[in-house]
């Protein structure tokens, strides 16, 4: 399965809700889960997108000119 849409919402306080959408499917589905599912997703999803980006180059490169 591939999500074509994955978000969390927050309909009342202490409810939180996991929203996917699947491709091919027009059905949204929404689950509830607990405020330790939203921390855990959070803090997996923080540490595997810094990870990946600590192969990328956050400055621009820049031509440099060399004297000869």
């Amino acid at each position: 399965m591939i999500a074509k849409l994955a978000y969390l919402t927050t309909p009342a306080p202490g409810r939180h809700m996991l929203n996917i959408q699947l491709f091919g499917s027009d059905e949204l589905l929404r689950i509830e889960i607990a405020r330790h599912h939203v921390v855990n997703i959070l803090v997996d999803g923080v540490t595997t997108v810094l990870r990946e980006d600590q192969f990328l180059s956050r400055v621009p490169s820049t031509p440099t000119e060399s004297v000869a």
